[in-house]
């Protein structure tokens, strides 16, 4: 009987969840008419959500940074975000006007800019997203 009891003990003692964890998903570009011919404007958005099963603590400092052939062209805070929470972070580029543009790379780098690391994001496998848009 004692393996039985060890058994049922084992399996409902299951890890806990993560209390925050950041993913940075779903990449989308839209076009914007510029005013000026000369150039062509995007609008480069990315969706930033706590997978976790709790809130970030408060005052967490983060910021989400866009980087264009390894050179930050951008960057946004990114407000602290709650259990599922979800937060859309959007940036401008402007580039010389081509008639075909081919598609072009850009990185999604998160960065937790305070101390509180394993309590705001404990993990950092999901920070970073390379795209072609």
């Amino acid at each position: 009987m004692l393996p039985f009891v060890l058994a049922a003990m084992l399996a409902s003692a299951s890890p806990s969840p993560c209390p925050s964890d950041l993913l940075v998903a779903n990449p989308r570009l839209k076009i914007v008419r510029a005013r000026d011919k000369a150039f062509d404007n995007y609008i480069v958005t990315v969706d930033v959500k706590n997978r976790g099963s709790a809130a970030q603590p408060d005052g967490t400092l983060q910021h989400l940074a866009l980087l264009q052939r390894g050179a930050v062209v951008g960057t946004q805070p990114i407000p602290v975000l709650g259990a599922d929470e979800e937060y859309p972070a959007a940036f401008r580029i402007r580039l010389p006007h081509q008639s075909k543009r081919p598609p072009f790379p850009v990185e999604f780098r998160y960065v937790l800019d305070s101390k509180n690391g394993s309590r705001a994001n404990c993990t950092s496998a999901n920070d970073r997203l390379s795209a072609t848009l």
